[in-house]
């Protein structure tokens, strides 16, 4: 459905280590475009655990995909 994505990541909760993440993706509302969703999801994950975060806008009729990958290394 247009303007609903799957949100899928490595680690849920706190803890030390911290725990691998179980279960489905978490249904997620996207607003904007694909920089301006990337930008969002990567400013709101945690500073001192996030890593790299992988974002693609698929068009599900078209099968034409955007796909943006940060890394906090680089």
């Amino acid at each position: 459905k247009a303007g609903q994505g799957h949100f899928i990541h490595t680690y849920m909760g706190d803890g030390n280590p911290l725990p691998s993440y179980e279960g489905e993706p978490t249904p997620v509302d996207i607003t904007g475009n694909i920089d301006e969703f990337t930008n969002a999801v990567w400013t709101n994950l945690n500073e001192d655990n996030k890593v790299s975060l992988f974002v693609r806008f698929i068009d599900i009729a078209t099968g034409k995909y955007e796909t943006r990958i940060l890394n906090k290394n680089q």
